[in-house]
C-alpha cells in the first residue's frame, strides 16, 4: 500500500493548495460573480482537507511505529472467564488493564509451540494472561522481538524465548494466577 511508505508530511504543498482554494472562494463571488464556482471551490477544499488529514495521520502512524493492540471479542472474554476463575474476582478496572495488556502482547509478541508453529488464539490469550498476571508492574513494556513458548515438555532449554510455559505448569497456574492487588 502506498500509505505504508509515507514518511514526509509535505505541509508546504498542502498549504499552497489550501491557500489557493481559500482565496478562490471569495474571489469567485466578488470578481467573477459566480456563486456556483465558489461552492465548487469550497467543496473541493473540504474534500482535500479530509484527504490531507488522512494522509497526515498515516504518516504519523508510520513514523511512530504504532502497532494497534488486538481487541478481544465476546468469545475471548467468555473463554477467559471460563479458563481463569481469578479473572471473575478482580475489579473491573484491573480487568480493563489486563485486557489491554493481553491485546498489546497479542499484537507484538509471537506465540509458538514446541515445533515453532503459531499457537491458536485461545492458547495465546491464555499464555498472555498468565504472563500479565505474573509480571504485573506499573510500567508495562513489550518488545516486538519477544517469543513466548507453550510446550508439552516441562523444561525448555532454548534461551531465545522471553517466556516459556509447559502444559503442566499452565494447568497448575490456571487455578491460582491473578494480578496482585494495588
Amino acid at each position: 500500500m502506498i500509505l505504508d511508505k509515507l514518511n514526509d508530511y509535505r505541509f508546504s504543498y498542502w498549504i499552497a493548495v489550501f491557500s489557493f482554494l481559500l482565496i478562490s472562494i471569495p474571489l469567485s463571488v466578488m470578481v467573477f460573480d459566480n456563486l456556483l464556482l465558489a461552492k465548487i471551490f469550497g467543496a473541493t477544499l473540504v474534500i482535500l482537507l479530509l484527504i490531507a488529514l488522512r494522509f497526515w495521520f498515516a504518516v504519523a502512524r508510520n513514523r511512530n511505529n504504532i502497532i494497534p493492540r488486538v481487541v478481544l471479542n465476546k468469545n475471548d472474554l467468555f473463554d477467559l472467564h471460563k479458563d481463569f476463575n481469578s479473572f471473575k474476582e478482580i475489579s473491573a478496572a484491573d480487568q480493563d488493564i489486563i485486557l489491554n495488556r493481553v491485546g498489546i502482547l497479542l499484537s507484538k509478541v509471537k506465540f509458538v509451540d514446541e515445533n515453532y508453529q503459531l499457537l491458536e488464539r485461545r492458547e495465546a490469550i491464555q499464555m498472555a494472561y498468565v504472563f500479565v498476571c505474573e509480571n504485573w508492574t506499573d510500567d508495562f513494556n513489550v518488545n516486538e522481538d519477544w517469543i513466548f513458548s507453550f510446550s508439552n515438555s516441562k523444561t525448555s532449554n532454548d534461551s531465545s524465548f522471553k517466556f516459556s510455559l509447559s502444559i503442566e505448569d499452565f494447568e497448575i497456574k490456571k487455578a491460582i494466577v491473578k494480578p496482585p492487588k494495588h
